[in-house]
């Protein structure tokens, strides 16, 4: 019943949206100084006040602490048109850096926070450790403090083995908040993922599995959630495995999606590939999955990935095939998919750097008619741009 009830005023929000967004290609939210500060992972939310903010992180050259000790905060009062300077969110923890970013604006009062907090889960990563933590502002995202740790994990490494864990990301659902994250700590597995929920931003629940594979050297990664509008819901996650009997670092990443009627209960889902015949190239690493109202009675699943300038999409509530659509947007590392509150009908492409790509690197915003698009059924006609392929590293940060 609570599902059927969320459907309805989620559909009844979309029906209600009347204001028009203007459609653009790449729109610059920032560019990083040469030699310094290379971003990736950019991520965005949209505010109480109509008004958006941005963040991402940056690597490079560390001697410029001043840029890598720290995630920005830019806002856009625009539409997305413009942006500038309105925050910085820091460890205070010497040493310390935030990376990974996800943001959430609540929608309802939780512990001390009131309704309309805007909310930043973060990996804070040092010399020793890896730490989900969460950030508050109750100010718009201009002014920030540290608000509850959920998971600590060990420093840094993607060698099966090692303890670090990686890549919140955030959701609200039932009246508590869930986080979920990619966990490294659990000796069954080389990489899971896992999720910790709360009430009061304070306590936190038992981690509880999402997607743990049978296979020790499996390593899903990077999972994103949206619900359906039947009520259930879909997790996306890269499917990091071993290329071959004869390797043991030699990974792929192809995209996969588990559907489940509770998204605390994806762990008994069996794991889907997202297959797109005729695609220049299959999903691959970094996936983001959102779901819009536009394209027929089920809406349109639209999934993005670390290889490809196009989207993927799905109209049949996740099952089957995928087709693909041209966007025009830049590829990034963990591209980022939102559909904006006051017309559903766009889709806002936010991108960093490509993965391993050095400064000079932009963060920049696509907006696309994703109606228009899907009713001009634009599956094929272009080729895609592609990231070159990168070997999984031993990630330090």
């Amino acid at each position: 019943m609570a599902f059927v009830q969320l459907s309805s005023l989620l559909l009844a929000t979309f029906a209600a949206s009347t204001v028009a967004v203007d459609v653009f290609t790449n729109v610059t939210i920032y560019t990083s100084p040469n030699n310094t500060g290379a971003t990736s992972y950019a991520r965005t939310e949209e505010l109480p006040d109509g008004s958006w903010i941005a963040t991402w992180n940056s690597f490079g050259d560390r001697s410029n602490s001043s840029i890598l000790s720290s995630l920005p905060v830019y806002r856009s009062t625009d539409e997305g048109h413009t942006w500038g300077p309105w925050g910085k969110v820091g460890s205070g923890i010497p040493g310390r850096r935030l990376v990974q970013p996800h943001l959430l604006v609540l929608t309802e009062d939780m512990g001390e926070y009131e309704e309309g907090t805007v909310l930043l889960a973060v990996n804070a990563a040092d010399n020793n450790s890896t730490n989900i933590e969460i950030y508050a502002s109750e100010d718009l995202g201009e002014n920030w403090k540290f608000a509850t740790r959920v998971a600590v994990g060990g420093r840094g490494n993607t060698t099966n083995g090692a303890t670090p864990v990686w890549e919140p990301f955030l959701l609200l659902h039932n009246h508590k908040l869930i986080c979920y994250y990619s966990d490294q700590r659990d000796p069954k597995h080389g990489q899971k993922l896992a999720h910790q929920t709360t009430r009061d931003l304070v306590k936190w629940g038992p981690v509880v599995n999402d997607v743990a594979e049978k296979e020790y050297t499996d390593r899903p990664g990077m999972q994103t959630v949206t619900q359906l509008p039947n009520g259930k819901w879909v997790v996306s996650f890269e499917y990091a495995m071993l290329n071959g009997t004869n390797t043991t670092t030699d990974y792929i990443f192809p995209v996969h999606i588990r559907i489940a009627d509770d998204p605390e209960k994806f762990d008994g889902s069996p794991s889907i590939p997202v297959k797109s015949p005729g695609a220049p190239t299959r999903p691959d690493a970094a996936p983001y999955v959102v779901w819009s109202p536009v394209g027929g009675e089920n809406g349109t699943l639209v999934l993005s990935d670390n290889d490809n300038s196009v989207v993927f999409i799905n109209q049949k509530l996740g099952l089957g095939e995928w087709q693909w659509l041209e966007t025009g947007a830049s590829n990034a590392y963990s591209r980022e998919l939102r559909i904006p509150k006051d017309d559903t009908s766009k889709l806002w492409i936010t991108a960093g750097g490509r993965y391993g790509a050095k400064a000079p690197t932009k963060v920049e915003i696509t907006i696309l008619d994703l109606e228009e698009a899907l009713e001009k059924k634009n599956f094929t006609t272009h080729r895609s741009v592609r990231s070159p392929r990168v070997k999984l590293p031993d990630v330090t940060i």
